[in-house]
């Protein structure tokens, strides 16, 4: 079994319990995704090998070798005393003498390559067990330059040794201030924070796995880090790296940049009462009333949104549309639970243009799907037999709407949610979808992995309801009941529940809105009559009341359509191209 000090040279932070197979936050991907705490690294923790499952890092964590790496060491004399004209200016950025003498400033004369010359310049000497392990050099024209081949540390770092608490900052004069407050347990990142545009992030943050033991027994650690955008990410990643539980982040006054600033320009109490006001790190899915006020306001000047109509003025009272919901449909099989999804999904992109993702692998060949969406918009059929076939124009028309509005996700290396939802989050950044449909439940390849069905239902669902909150869509999901037939207890007449899902209770529980599309007479070929049962509306005042009464509307197999009145009502805003949609 390999040891767990191992991990922290991958950069992978573990602190459950040690099993023969575990899971971790990968450290290549977590901190771009919205599910940033999500453990997505599998470890084998005999053999070492590894992979996460969401970004495909793989790898095998070997054993240390005998052999380190050999660091280049630099030449350091303990030679401390300054010369005025440096003391001054130390002085003149707020830090005492003593605090330069304790953290042994130096001075040198180096060759500077930004500006090709030797130069005067003051040495930062970065200790480690009281050896000089680096040296960052700095003249008056704010030039740097470090050992090359030097090992990359923490500025101070034998300082937070032997204290419960830390403090990080992005400089050397700003470790040097809290020093100057009293507040020595301060370390500086030696690199300052990476731009937007780096290139290698991660060997950005190498003296952070250099120096991880020395954060492990950190209860609390102050971030301090500069008030801009780099500072920015350059805290998100410490945090995220060492952990936002522990994490306290030190604002500073409006117009100051850095400590030192505060130093200068506010006084050494100032200072002391930024670390003493530090706040926590807002750990994700912990709320006040503050961090949704602007939410708040917006609802009370201007109303919560509400759903949009489904194009059917009968349906309207019990169920309209509304984004970032999680709503199932369920029913028979051959009841039109597809086609009425579609239905309505069709019905908000004329009316209000939303786009859709479908994964829909019953309706394959893809073009098959796509005929269909055509044919409903367009109000007849594309068969080549038929006396009322629509004209070229129109297919034409039909092929461009569906086009803009509908995109198909069949990815032939998996079935599983993951991989669909990863396609889903495509669309909502390429594409603006504002609503996605998965047709049915059960065509997705569902891994189990020793978890009984409730708990993987559960789990699937949670998966789900995230994914609709975080990117804002309306998310579809179509499950068919486990009994279907007379034989096995569901009478043609009986209309099924979400109860009837495999997985029964979670469904009811985990879903905003449950509906289910029935045909009393299955068995009439020319009773086409579908009753919509609302079963659970979960925002009645922003969407609507369940019936009692099931909405009966009229399934047109021609077009495909769900007439309501034998009409289509949005029959008007359909481009015509040719003239008038057939009658009814």
């Amino acid at each position: 079994m390999i040891d767990k000090s191992l991990l922290y040279d991958y950069g992978i932070s573990y602190k459950g319990k040690w099993t023969h197979e575990i899971k971790a936050v990968c450290p290549k991907c977590s901190h771009d995704r919205k599910k940033k705490k999500e453990p997505c690294l599998s470890i084998n923790t005999e053999s070492g090998v590894f992979v996460c499952h969401h970004c495909q890092w793989s790898g095998k964590i070997f054993e240390k070798k005998m052999r380190k790496v050999e660091y280049v060491k630099p030449k350091y004399n303990n030679q401390t005393s300054l010369t005025d004209k440096v003391m001054k200016y130390f002085e003149g950025r707020g830090i005492s003498q003593d605090c330069v003498k304790r953290n042994k400033i130096s001075e040198d004369e180096v060759y500077m390559p930004q500006v090709q010359e030797k130069r005067k310049v003051i040495r930062f000497n970065y200790f480690r067990d009281d050896e000089c392990v680096n040296v960052k050099f700095r003249d008056s024209e704010k030039n740097f330059k470090q050992v090359a081949g030097a090992e990359k540390v923490f500025y101070g770092l034998d300082d937070i040794k032997d204290n419960d608490e830390a403090i990080i900052v992005e400089g050397e004069f700003d470790k040097l201030s809290f020093d100057t407050i009293g507040l020595t347990n301060c370390v500086s990142v030696p690199d300052g924070a990476p731009n937007a545009n780096a290139k290698n992030v991660e060997a950005k943050f190498s003296y952070l796995d250099n120096c991880y033991e020395y954060f492990e027994n950190k209860k609390k650690i102050y971030i301090a880090v500069d008030n801009d955008a780099n500072g920015r990410r350059l805290l998100d990643e410490l945090s995220r790296r060492l952990g936002r539980d522990r994490c306290w982040i030190v604002d500073f006054p409006e117009g100051c940049k850095d400590s030192n600033d505060v130093l200068m320009t506010h006084g050494e109490k100032a200072l002391y009462e930024c670390y003493e006001d530090a706040r926590a790190y807002p750990v994700e899915g912990v709320f006040g009333v503050d961090s949704v006020e602007e939410m708040l306001w917006d609802s009370y000047y201007n109303g919560k949104e509400k759903g949009v109509t489904t194009g059917y003025n009968s349906l309207d009272p019990h169920y309209t549309l509304r984004g970032a919901e999680f709503d199932v449909f369920t029913g028979i099989p051959g009841h039109g639970k597809t086609s009425f999804c579609l239905q309505l999904m069709l019905n908000s992109s004329i009316l209000y243009g939303w786009k859709w993702g479908v994964f829909s692998p019953e309706n394959y060949p893809i073009n098959e799907l796509y005929e269909t969406l055509i044919e409903m918009y367009i109000g007849t059929t594309s068969d080549i037999e038929s006396d009322h076939r629509m004209t070229v124009n129109e297919y034409r028309a039909g092929m461009t709407f569906i086009n803009k509005h509908f995109f198909v996700v069949y990815p032939e290396e998996s079935f599983s949610l993951d991989i669909i939802l990863e396609r889903f989050r495509y669309l909502v950044h390429a594409k603006g979808i504002k609503g996605v449909l998965i047709d049915p439940f059960n065509q997705l390849d569902h891994a189990y992995n020793g978890m009984s069905e409730a708990n993987y239902v559960a789990d699937t669902l949670n998966q789900i309801r995230k994914f609709t909150k975080a990117n804002d869509v309306k998310f579809i999901v179509i499950a068919h009941p486990i009994t279907m037939r007379s034989d096995n207890g569901v009478k043609d007449n009986e209309v099924p529940t979400a109860y009837r899902i495999s997985g029964g209770a979670n469904w009811f529980n985990k879903a905003d809105n449950i509906i289910t599309v029935h045909r009393p007479n299955p068995k009439d070929f020319y009773d086409t009559t579908t009753n919509i049962h609302v079963q659970k509306i979960k925002f009645q005042k922003l969407v609507g009341v369940p019936t009692g009464t099931p909405v009966s509307l009229n399934y047109h197999r021609p077009s495909g359509r769900f007439l309501e009145n034998n009409a289509y009502p949005l029959d008007d805003l359909v481009n015509k191209v040719d003239g008038e949609r057939l009658p009814y």
